[in-house]
Parts: structure tokens; C-alpha cells; sequence
């Protein structure tokens, strides 16, 4: 087993990311099933009510070879930043999980 690499699927670099892949798959923060997720919904509309109300919000800028308004461009982003803390969060989590696990079996 040595020298030979996992194929992991989905491709994924490791198997942390393959853990997180599945995690998010499997469980949304769905608005409908966690008070957190009713939050987060009520916050991103507020955000997308509040880039709409700033005038040049309506300019449309270039994504991926179509025009969409500077705002939905600037909530893409943001959504980008968030799930990148999110995956980071995840990830850091579960590292102490395990430490935690290591320790309480005495490894």
C-alpha cells in the first residue's frame, strides 16, 4: 500500500477536503430545518437589499463571459469568502476532534 496514492472521488486533495465534500452534501443549512440557517438567509438578503439601495449598483460587469449587475457580482464574492471560512472552520474542527479523540484513548 505504500508509495501507492488513494483515488479519492469526488477528486479531492486529501481526506479532509473528500470528509468536507460529503459533509456539505449531506447537510445544508437549509433556511427551513436550523435557526442558524433562517439567520444567515435573513442576513444575505438584507446585504443584497443593501448593495441594491447604493447608487452604480445596476453598472453590469463581465462574469465568466456574461453581464450581471456589480451587486450580485459583489454577492458571488462574498459567498465565495464565506464558504471558504466555512470549509476552514470545518477543517479545523475536526483536527481538534481528533486530537481530542487521540488524547482520551491515550495514543
Amino acid at each position: 500500500m505504500r508509495g501507492v496514492s488513494p483515488k479519492y472521488y469526488p477528486p479531492v486533495e486529501n481526506l479532509l477536503d473528500l470528509i468536507y465534500e460529503h459533509y456539505t452534501e449531506n447537510n445544508s443549512i437549509a433556511p427551513k430545518t436550523t435557526e442558524a440557517g433562517k439567520e444567515a438567509k435573513q442576513k444575505e438578503k438584507d446585504l443584497e437589499t443593501w448593495l441594491r439601495g447604493i447608487a452604480g449598483m445596476d453598472v453590469l460587469v463581465d462574469d465568466y463571459g456574461g453581464d450581471i449587475p456589480l451587486w450580485e457580482k459583489i454577492m458571488d464574492r462574498q459567498g465565495s469568502v464565506c464558504c471558504a471560512w466555512e470549509k476552514t472552520a470545518f477543517e479545523e474542527g475536526m483536527k481538534v476532534g481528533m486530537r481530542l479523540m487521540l488524547e482520551a484513548l491515550g495514543i
